[in-house]
């Protein structure tokens, strides 16, 4: 079993990778839609089969619910209010507003929505320890992350940034990955038995069904849903027999 500290390299290395790629290949939409739709089942796998189960061996039925909704809500807000928290699960909106959104102003909100979703993805490898399924969590941080890193410097590049400028500013931001894992071990140092931490994986859980559910909801509208929908059930699959 791989270490959190390297298993959350792993993934930082995965958004760095697809960051990369993005200046060098081009896959076409229907491509990505298979790509970004597997991930987003990859991410509502591991919250319907390991991080809700596990919730509810310790906690109540509403107070497992109240944690998802707190995630849920937290990313439905800050996407509706703020920017889209990841670029993979939204790249259906951002090209559908490509002409308007890529503005200077526009990719600052993007940053500092991306930056919280990053941090929370770290933490949630650091708090996912054995006993609590950390391996289904660390896979899924590592297939999601290679499609927003991606997603993202595709997005910074048509916004009029230079390739290299494009790839570190992605590896830059995804380094709040880095910075959550950071948070998630100082806090099971100070606070390792205490029960919220526990809550707060689940709160992460809820953050990964609005991820999955906004991106499956958004590629099936760009698409026909056939295509969507056989990806995201074969990320929820791999995941679910994951343990």
């Amino acid at each position: 079993m791989l270490g959190s500290g390297l298993e959350n390299l792993l993934a930082f290395a995965s958004a760095a990778l697809g960051a990369l790629l993005a200046t060098r290949f081009h896959f076409s939409h229907r491509q990505l839609c298979a790509l970004i739709s597997f991930a987003a089942g990859t991410l509502f796998g591991a919250a319907v089969f390991h991080i809700i189960p596990e919730g509810l061996k310790y906690f109540s039925v509403i107070a497992t619910a109240l944690a998802l909704g707190s995630g849920y809500g937290l990313f439905y807000l800050v996407s509706r209010y703020v920017s889209h928290v990841c670029p993979a699960c939204s790249a259906s909106h951002f090209e559908e507003h490509e002409k308007e959104t890529h503005r200077d102003a526009s990719l600052y909100l993007l940053a500092g929505a991306l930056t919280l979703h990053c941090i929370i993805d770290g933490l949630a490898i650091a708090l996912g320890e054995p006993e609590k399924n950390s391996l289904p969590i660390f896979a899924t941080v590592l297939i999601h992350k290679f499609p927003e890193g991606f997603a993202l410097c595709a997005l910074l590049i048509h916004g009029g940034q230079t390739k290299r400028r494009a790839v570190w500013l992605s590896i830059a931001l995804e380094s709040a990955t880095l910075a959550g894992w950071l948070i998630g071990v100082v806090l099971l140092k100070r606070f390792q038995d205490a029960p919220w931490l526990d809550l707060f994986l689940i709160h992460t859980g809820g953050g990964f069904i609005f991820l999955a559910l906004h991106a499956l909801i958004n590629e099936s509208r760009k698409h026909s849903p056939v295509l969507p929908a056989a990806a995201f059930i074969a990320g929820a699959v791999l995941i679910a027999f994951i343990h």
